[in-house]
């Protein structure tokens, strides 16, 4: 095969791969966008729950509000991190990643994009008054949802991030090669 060939070659698996990661990507995104909803209900009745103090002092209709304000708000903040979620560039940045992750959570770019999730989550324990003594941390579900098995989407994903990566790898070698080629022509016809 001549450099050309090899660099065609080369993009096309890129591009492949590429298109394989963001196909994906619209899966993982449909399956989270069930769990966006129902972290925040999970993490408020945790804390709800282990804080017998405050929770002791809120009326029912205290509750009933607090559980409204979990919903109203936790469709509107899911619907926001979808949308940042479309985005190819995040998905794509974890070829830059060193090492390959097993979970979504492995790639800072892309999982940064749930902390609204958190911010949303904390700021309603604030206002009703419960003491947040331990960090709250949306971490990848480690369950089926949908009938999809997220630590298995987050196993596909990785493996077809190294994918991407040795395509990368590829093109990068085939540039270099055809550069070669065409440095040695140029030597040769002087």
């Amino acid at each position: 095969m001549t450099s050309d060939e090899d660099l065609r070659e080369a993009r096309a698996a890129e591009a492949r791969a590429s298109q394989m990661i963001l196909k994906l990507a619209s899966e993982i995104r449909s399956v989270l966008a069930e769990d966006f909803v129902d972290f925040p209900v999970y993490e408020v009745r945790r804390r709800f729950i282990s804080d017998a103090g405050q929770a002791s002092r809120m009326s029912d209709e205290d509750v009933a509000r607090l559980k409204a304000a979990i919903g109203s708000r936790a469709v509107k903040v899911r619907d926001e991190i979808l949308a940042a979620m479309e985005d190819p560039e995040p998905w794509l940045s974890a070829a830059d990643i060193q090492s390959p992750g097993k979970s979504l959570s492995d790639n800072p770019r892309l999982w940064a994009l749930t902390q609204p999730m958190v911010k949303m989550v904390s700021q309603i324990l604030d206002s009703f008054g419960f003491v947040q003594v331990d960090e709250i941390e949306y971490r990848m579900p480690m369950r089926f949802i949908r009938k999809k098995f997220v630590p298995g989407l987050a196993e596909k994903y990785w493996a077809l991030v190294s994918d991407l990566c040795d395509a990368r790898n590829r093109v990068r070698e085939a540039e270099a090669s055809k550069l070669r080629d065409a440095l040695g022509k140029r030597w040769d016809g002087l």
